[in-house]
């Protein structure tokens, strides 16, 4: 047996558009691949930062305005300070330890804290759309605002009534003392609980842009989202049961000789 001669193409030769011998073909037991491979999402449009500014203010000048109701919450919960008309010796105290002197510390603490926390809790609810920047610069700037709204009212009340005392009393005579700050460290309380709680809550956002909870990628709850792939409901979808397709047989080798 001959070989094909020189110039005559063998019927074993591949025809043209065919695959060459022992080229394996891919096998695409469920279809072949998607358009979706080469898909890319279009860039997130940014935040204008003036509405981030915008939201900064407003958030900031809400918290300092609730600084007034719990400036008299903190002058109704902490106790007067019991003190005595030295005469020469001055305003004393008349207590020797008294633990009315850091109450007031403790109890602007305690509402400074909390309030912090649900100030940063409810921003975060409300203001889905301004979640970052805007949300912590205002909850920040928002709690410092508060505290010292907070201790400025809270400062206010009976301080007429106390000075007035200071000036008409005589020596022997007791007073309670309005409630007032001694450590000023305690005016970061709020805005320091604020921070931490928003930046927990955006570590735990599922979200990249911190929109809302569950949205797709980029600005907005669906823009730039990819189509959803087809389900194994879909009438469209493959049978994941079905067995995958047999590869088709490769050409055989030319016979030699």
């Amino acid at each position: 047996m001959t070989g094909p001669q020189p110039g005559e193409q063998s019927p074993y030769d591949p025809q043209p558009g065919e695959p060459a011998p022992h080229d394996p073909q891919p096998v695409y037991p469920y279809g072949p691949p998607s358009e979706l491979s080469s898909w890319e999402p279009p860039r997130p449009a940014r935040r204008p930062w003036r509405r981030t500014v915008a939201v900064t203010a407003l958030l900031t000048a809400v918290l300092a305005v609730l600084g007034v109701p719990l400036g008299l919450l903190w002058s109704w919960v902490s106790p007067d300070v019991p003190v005595l008309n030295g005469g020469a010796n001055g305003i004393l105290i008349n207590d020797p330890s008294p633990e009315e002197y850091i109450a007031a510390d403790g109890w602007f603490t305690l509402i400074g804290f909390a309030f912090g926390l649900l100030a940063a809790i409810v921003a975060w609810l409300l203001l889905r759309r301004d979640r970052g920047p805007a949300v912590l610069l205002g909850v920040t700037l928002g709690g410092l605002c508060s505290s010292l709204t907070m201790w400025g009212t809270g400062h206010l009340i009976g301080r007429s009534a106390w000075n007035e005392w200071q000036q008409t009393s005589n020596p022997g005579d007791t007073y309670g003392q309005p409630p007032d700050l001694h450590s000023y460290g305690v005016l970061l309380v709020a805005g320091f609980a604020a921070v931490i709680v928003t930046t927990l809550l955006a570590g735990w956002s599922n979200d990249p842009d911190l929109d809302l909870p569950g949205a797709k990628p980029g600005y907005g709850p669906n823009l730039g989202a990819a189509p959803e792939p087809l389900s194994s409901g879909s009438p469209d979808a493959p049978d994941p049961t079905a067995a995958p397709a047999p590869p088709a047989p490769w050409r055989a080798d030319p016979p030699r000789g």
